[in-house]
């Protein structure tokens, strides 16, 4: 008999973290995925989010990447820096789209 692997990422929706409570539930919920092959951690490849005025450019990176092996959901985890939050950003596509902000104006 074979088995066959579902994941619930149709279920499962973008969320902000703040608090340490939801930092562990997320942290355990991706580390079970993990540990039944459903998800797998890829390398952050791409930063979330890039900042250019003028001259200056600063970028972003998430602190983990999981790509669903069953589905191709991409999703990006940043932990927060109290008192800022972090996040869980989804992909269904798996394909990652970066946000940037651009100021023209001089420094």
């Amino acid at each position: 008999m074979v088995q066959v692997i579902k994941c619930d990422c149709n279920n499962r929706h973008e969320t902000n973290i703040n608090s340490i409570s939801s930092l562990d539930n997320i942290n355990t919920y991706f580390e079970e995925q993990v540990n039944q092959d459903i998800f797998k951690e890829i390398s952050v490849e791409k930063p979330f989010y890039i900042w250019i005025k003028g001259k200056e450019k600063k970028q972003y990176f998430a602190s983990k990447w999981y790509k669903c092996q069953v589905c191709g959901c991409l999703w990006e985890v940043d932990y927060p820096d109290f008192p800022s939050q972090g996040f869980v950003r989804k992909f269904e596509d798996g394909i990652y789209k970066e946000r940037y902000k651009i100021d023209n104006n001089k420094i």
